[in-house]
Parts: C-alpha cells; structure tokens; sequence
C-alpha cells in the first residue's frame, strides 16, 4: 500500500460506499448492512451516530481492541493500522466538538504521515494550571505527529490545549482504575500526588475518553540551574513514594511519561537548542500513561513497586547525574535504587528521604549555580553530535546550544 493513500482512505465513509459502475451484489451488500445502535447520550444523539456509525461501517465498536496495532516492522501491517486508526479519529472528531473540544487535524488529508495541526486558534488568555503554561510563538509550534493509536491532541472551546486519549472499553481498564483512585476526592487534592489532572470522561458506545490538559515532557526545556533539576527530582521522588503508598503501581516509569506544565518549541535534533529559564519553584510535574498500572494487592504489585523503583533512578539520572560534582552523593543513591534483584534496594519511600538528607546540605548559592551539562550517560557514544565528555565519559556537555528564553 502506498505510503499516500487516496483522501477518502482517511476523510470519510466514502471508501465504503458503492461506487457507479460496481456490481449490484455490492450495492446490496451495502443496503443490507446490518445497523448496530450507538450508546451516546441522549436519545437524538445515539440516533445520529447510529446512522453515521452505519454510513462508515462501524469503525469505532465497544472492544477496546480496536486500538491494538500489528507489527510496525511489516510496513503494509503497519500502514494499514495507520490508515484505520486516523479514519477512527476523523469519525469521532465532530463527538468531540459536540463535547466541546475541538481536535487537531492532518495538516494534509492525503499524507498518511502528515503532522497533526490546531484545527482553532489558540487562547489569547493567560492559561492557569490545570493548563500548561504556554511558550509557543505560532501555532507553527503547536504541529506535532500522530504517535499514539490511544492519543489524539485537541483545543476546549476557549483554545486551550488537551489531549484525548482512549483509555478504556467497557470493562474498567487498569489505567481508568488508576485514574479514578488518583482523581478521588481523598487523593485528589494531595500535594503529593504529581499525576496529570483529569479534566473530563466522555463515553462514546462504551469506549472511554479521558480529557487532560496537554503538557511538555519534563525534560524539553533546559535546565539551567541546579535548584530546578533538585526539584524536578524530588517531585518526581515524591511521586512514585505516593503512588506506592497507596498501592499503585505505575508500571512504564520511562522519561517519555514524565510531563511538566509547560507549552515549549521542541527541539527537531539532539544538537538543536533548547528552551531555558522556564523552570522557576512554580513549575509543576506529573506522571501519565497508567496503561500497565497495578492496583491490586498482590506479589506483582510488590515486584512492580521494586521496577518503579529501579526505572525511576533510570530516567532521573540523564539529568541529575549532571550535577554531581555539587551532589556527589546522588550517583550511588541511582544505583542502589537500580539494585532491582537486591534485599538492599530502597523503597521509594526511602529514597525519597534519602533525596531529600542528600540535597538538604545544598546552599542558596549551590541552587543558583549554572548546570554545564545536558545530558549524562553510562558510556558517552557521541559521535558527529556536537557534544563533549568530560574525562570520565560520563557527562556530555554542550552549554553553548542552550537558549534561554525571554
């Protein structure tokens, strides 16, 4: 299959619609489809989308498997997926609207692979939190790529910026589980608790949307300061340990679901520079993707406890570990945390205190020091990047490509 397939592949039910000149068994075939009700709410509604649903050949059903992709090494696997999943989003977008919430669009119908763009102008307001705070210059910086079977970005009525993301058939997945706990009343509202927040469900023929507000990953911007990479680890400390606590495990603690508050011009290549100055005490952080979430008692829950733990000192290490020559104790706080198969490794309860008796010897003038580094790694690989070690190959500097930011 093409890479570019015909527009009505991804803009409508014509592709399912007899065409002139096709033969009449098809044309019957079509006539007789069978017409399945859509469970919306509201009687006139569900009338509406039992008619659309039947005129695209029922593309969005109750079985939450209507999401599962094949292997993305077979290309024609691969591209049909991709042709399948995009027409389900453009069926479902004027639901969405009708909810109040406008979806991006393919800036090229035709493209398979086109980026995704606002489809109505931003907010000219100031946007407080929930909402990210917003650094975007054009709308130019707001394009991004269809990435996710599960995730779709929108604007609400007044232009500011969300993500859809289907979450759930019928039956309670382990993320919507995660979710309703974190957004209860009892845990909601816990300083502790660095999750995104919730801003709606929306429930279209048994499949379940969350709404969240859409946020940068944490580390898009620059870190300029020491102050902001120790906060930006204790948050991320506190998050998990309040997660255990309540007997959730979050399963995929990877750098990619770890957001912070922020709208910022991405950077397209590793060398490019990146936004700085953005990361003042206010910034907020928080987890997403509870997808492989645990939320039983059980020996998995205690087994993905020592995982979180283990892939939380992971991702927090590229950054953090750029800072110790100010935190030298930090280094063996990661690694005893990645001590998976280890009696000693700590808890996230644990760590976090070790956390924070680690970075509470720090000075007012250590937090304002500048960070020289960007990134750290184990074995420092940095052929044709415009990057250089530092004598132990472990931390790769490249202060001159940083931006700082009005």
């Amino acid at each position: 299959m093409s890479a570019y397939p015909p527009p009505q592949l991804l803009t409508g039910p014509s592709s399912v619609l007899p065409k002139e000149g096709h033969s009449g068994l098809l044309a019957t075939t079509y006539l007789l489809r069978p017409i399945h009700v859509v469970r919306v709410q509201g009687v006139c509604s569900s009338l509406y989308w039992t008619v659309r649903s039947w005129l695209w050949n029922y593309p969005v059903t109750e079985d939450f498997a209507i999401w599962d992709t094949g292997d993305p090494n077979d290309r024609q696997v691969f591209e049909s997926d991709r042709i399948r999943l995009l027409r389900i989003w453009r069926f479902l977008r004027p639901f969405f609207v009708s909810r109040g919430y406008h979806p991006y669009v393919l800036k090229d119908p035709t493209d398979l692979f086109s980026d995704i763009v606002p489809s109505i102008p931003a907010s000219t307001e100031k946007t407080t939190y929930p909402f990210a705070q917003c650094f975007y210059r054009t709308d130019a910086d707001a394009e991004t790529y269809f990435f996710s079977p599960f995730v779709w970005p929108a604007r609400d009525r007044l232009g500011r910026d969300v993500i859809l993301k289907a979450i759930s058939g019928p039956q309670p997945s382990k993320e919507l589980r995660a979710f309703r706990l974190l957004q209860s009343d009892a845990l909601r509202d816990d300083p502790r608790n660095h999750t995104i927040p919730v801003l709606d469900y929306i429930n279209f023929n048994g499949q379940v949307f969350v709404v969240m507000p859409r946020w940068n990953g944490a580390t898009a911007a620059d870190f300029a300061k020491v102050g902001e990479l120790v906060r930006y680890g204790r948050a991320f400390m506190e998050a998990v340990a309040f997660l255990h606590e309540h007997n959730i495990s979050h399963g995929d603690m990877l750098l990619q679901n770890i957001m912070t508050d922020a709208l910022i011009p991405e950077a397209k290549k590793t060398t490019d520079p990146l936004f700085a100055g953005v990361r003042g005490p206010k910034r907020r952080y928080a987890l997403i993707d509870f997808e492989t979430a645990i939320v039983d008692y059980s020996p998995e829950l205690l087994a993905g406890f020592k995982k979180d733990v283990r892939d939380l000192a992971s991702a927090l290490e590229f950054n953090l570990r750029c800072i110790q020559d100010v935190i030298p104790d930090i280094g063996p706080l990661f690694d005893s945390m990645k001590e998976f198969d280890s009696p000693t490794q700590p808890s996230a309860a644990v760590a976090l205190s070790r956390y924070e008796e680690i970075c509470s010897s720090l000075s007012p003038e250590d937090l304002e020091l500048q960070v020289e580094g960007r990134y750290w790694l184990e074995e420092c690989q940095c052929e044709n990047v415009l990057f250089t070690a530092d004598p132990l190959g472990k931390m790769l500097s490249c202060t001159a490509l940083r931006h700082r930011s009005d």
